[in-house]
C-alpha cells in the first residue's frame, strides 16, 4: 500500500515545505488556540518527532511544544523572528527529554525581548553545538522549576538581555512559581552583550527583575566557558 506523503504549507514552515506522514501526522504539526498564528508549528502531547533541515523566518515565533517528550530539534535555521508575541525560536512547556542542537538562532527581537529557547516547566532538555546571535532576550531562558537541563558546546554573540543563561521565576508576592535546580552551563563559546553568564531573576509583570532570589541557584556554571 502506497504512503502518501502530506506537506505542510509553506505558510507553517517559512517557506520550507515540512513532508509528514500521513494525515493524522501532519495534524500534529498545526497550532491551536493562543498558539494560532503566533507560531510556526506546535506540537501537544507528541513523542519521537524530529524537526530538522528547516528554516524558520519572517513570523512572530518558531516551534512551540507543550506536553511531550523525546524531541529533536536540529539543523534549523531561525532567523528574523519577531512580532508583539515573540517568545522565542523554540517555545518549550511541560515537557521532558527534548535535544537541541547544531540549529542557528539570529536576528531574534520584539519589543519584551525575545529568547532563542525558552524553557517553562521542563526538564533534561539538551542544548548543545548550536549558534546564537543578535538575540535581543537571553539565548535560552529558564523558567518555573525547568530542571536537569544542559547548555554545553553552543556559540553565543551579541545576545543577552541579562545573561547568556538566565532562570526567571515570579515568586511571591508577585506569582507562585518555583525555582529551578540542577541545571548546568558549560563549554560555552561567547562574547558578551551582557555582564553575566549566568543569572537567576525573580519578579513579576510590571515589577523590575530581582537577582539572585532562587536558593540555592537553578544554575551550575560547570566550567569551560570560554571568551573569542
Amino acid at each position: 500500500m502506497r504512503r502518501l506523503l502530506l506537506p505542510v504549507t509553506a505558510a507553517l514552515t517559512g517557506g520550507a515545505l515540512l513532508a509528514v506522514p500521513g494525515v493524522a501526522d501532519a495534524a500534529a504539526y498545526q497550532c491551536k488556540g493562543a498558539q494560532r498564528g503566533v507560531y510556526k508549528i506546535c506540537l501537544y502531547n507528541q513523542s519521537g518527532k524530529q524537526i530538522s533541515g528547516r528554516t524558520f523566518s519572517n513570523a512572530q515565533n518558531g516551534i512551540f511544544i507543550k506536553g511531550s517528550r523525546n524531541i529533536t530539534i536540529t539543523g534549523n535555521t531561525f532567523k528574523n523572528l519577531r512580532g508583539p508575541k515573540g517568545y522565542a525560536g523554540v517555545h518549550i512547556q511541560d515537557s521532558t527529554g527534548i535535544s537541541i542542537s547544531r540549529n542557528v538562532f539570529t536576528r531574534l527581537s520584539n519589543a519584551g525581548n525575545m529568547h532563542g529557547v525558552y524553557l517553562v516547566r521542563t526538564s533534561h532538555v539538551r542544548i548543545t553545538k548550536n549558534t546564537f546571535s543578535y538575540v535581543t532576550g537571553d539565548p535560552v531562558r529558564l523558567r518555573d522549576a525547568s530542571n536537569y537541563n544542559t547548555v554545553d558546546g553552543n556559540t553565543m554573540t551579541h545576545s543577552g538581555r541579562y545573561a547568556l543563561l538566565s532562570e526567571w521565576a515570579a515568586l511571591p508576592p508577585y506569582g507562585q512559581e518555583r525555582c529551578g535546580r540542577g541545571n548546568v552551563f558549560k563549554g560555552n563559546k561567547y562574547r558578551f552583550n551582557v555582564s553575566k553568564q549566568v543569572k537567576v531573576l525573580s519578579g513579576g509583570k510590571g515589577s523590575p527583575p530581582k537577582f539572585g532570589n532562587c536558593r540555592p541557584a537553578g544554575i551550575k556554571d560547570a566550567g569551560g566557558n570560554r571568551k573569542i
